[in-house]
């Protein structure tokens, strides 16, 4: 992972150490439990900064899993809004400390690294994409309505050095994909498919760039990938993205990641995190050809034995101020 940019090489050492510190965590956190109980949670609500006394809307996406009885990890995107002069969002891991006050009710508090990136107004309406690492710290409640689904209020703080500090408070739902299963059903399900037995995986996606930017201008976007699975929580992936010409770039680049992942409806869907550089030529720079960072998010469904659904969401992540969010949705083949 190479260092984003800053005012001094100095600065731009500690943050590139941060970063890759912050990245190992995120992936390491989807391969360090058993995949029991996993639940996927959407929410939507409010973030405020204080010194602008400033509300906007936020939204998160997260996956949770338990370590134990009382610990739990989580790994998630969280969406801060639109406050004053920052546009912000970022990818979090966070340790939980939980407990159950009642049977259908349990309160929990969570902790962990933050790698936000923050699309900033700069003095001279410069506008920069500025990166970091931060810290979340985090308090939820949740009541359980079904053996399946929840609902959830939640508090988060923000806390960064050389960005805004912002809090949230959201509101949502929760599904748990493996509850434990009820008493005269039946378990043992097989696999729905072999990862050692099929292996790879090519994939032909479409979608949308949008220009991390106040203008938010946006393209067609393609993404052609080739997936290798190297272990049951473990995949690794190439391709070639063209990302379009929204407005200031025409960018189309190489991409190779290192994926985490969880499966689960008995190996049906999968999800997972990957990280990795991004290489690039974009003609509205000079032709200029720059190696970036690439944070992506990646679900799949299957559809028959070797047919599956995927849906991509990539994060560019750049030096020279042209962050992207990549939406794509395709059909993979697997064997």
């Amino acid at each position: 992972m190479i260092p984003f940019l800053w005012r001094s090489r100095k600065i731009a050492l500690k943050t590139k150490s941060a970063y890759v510190s912050g990245s190992a965590a995120l992936l390491l956190t989807l391969t360090t439990a058993h995949a029991v109980a996993q639940q996927f949670s959407v929410m939507g609500g409010l973030s405020r900064e204080h010194n602008w006394n400033h509300d906007t809307t936020a939204y998160g996406l997260e996956y949770n899993a338990p370590l134990n009885t009382t610990l739990s990890y989580s790994i998630g995107y969280l969406n801060e809004g639109h406050v004053q002069d920052h546009h912000r969002d970022g990818i979090g891991a966070q340790l939980w400390a939980g407990w159950n006050p009642a049977s259908k009710w349990s309160i929990k508090a969570g902790v962990g690294p933050y790698i936000y990136f923050d699309t900033a107004a700069k003095p001279g309406g410069r506008v920069a994409d500025d990166h970091g690492v931060g810290v979340i710290a985090s308090v939820s409640t949740s009541y359980q309505l079904t053996r399946r689904w929840d609902v959830q209020l939640r508090a988060n703080r923000v806390m960064t050095s050389r960005s805004v500090d912002l809090t949230t408070a959201l509101v949502g739902v929760g599904y748990t994909f493996d509850a434990p299963a009820a008493a005269d059903s039946r378990g043992g399900a097989s696999s729905w498919r072999s990862d050692s037995a099929r292996p790879n995986e090519l994939s032909l996606l479409a979608g949308q760039t949008y220009v991390n930017n106040f203008e938010s201008e946006t393209a067609t976007a393609f993404q052609i990938d080739y997936r290798r699975n190297l272990a049951r929580n473990f995949e690794w992936t190439a391709g070639v993205l063209r990302e379009g010409a929204p407005g200031p770039l025409n960018r189309t680049g190489v991409l190779s990641q290192l994926w985490a992942v969880r499966p689960f409806w008995n190996d049906r869907a999968t999800i997972g995190i990957g990280l990795g550089p991004y290489l690039a030529q974009d003609s509205k720079d000079d032709d200029r050809t720059r190696l970036s960072a690439a944070a992506s998010f990646s679900a799949s469904v299957m559809i028959s034995n070797n047919v599956l659904v995927r849906a991509t969401w990539n994060r560019i992540a750049t030096q020279y101020d042209r962050d992207t969010d990549v939406v794509l949705l395709g059909f993979g083949l697997r064997w």
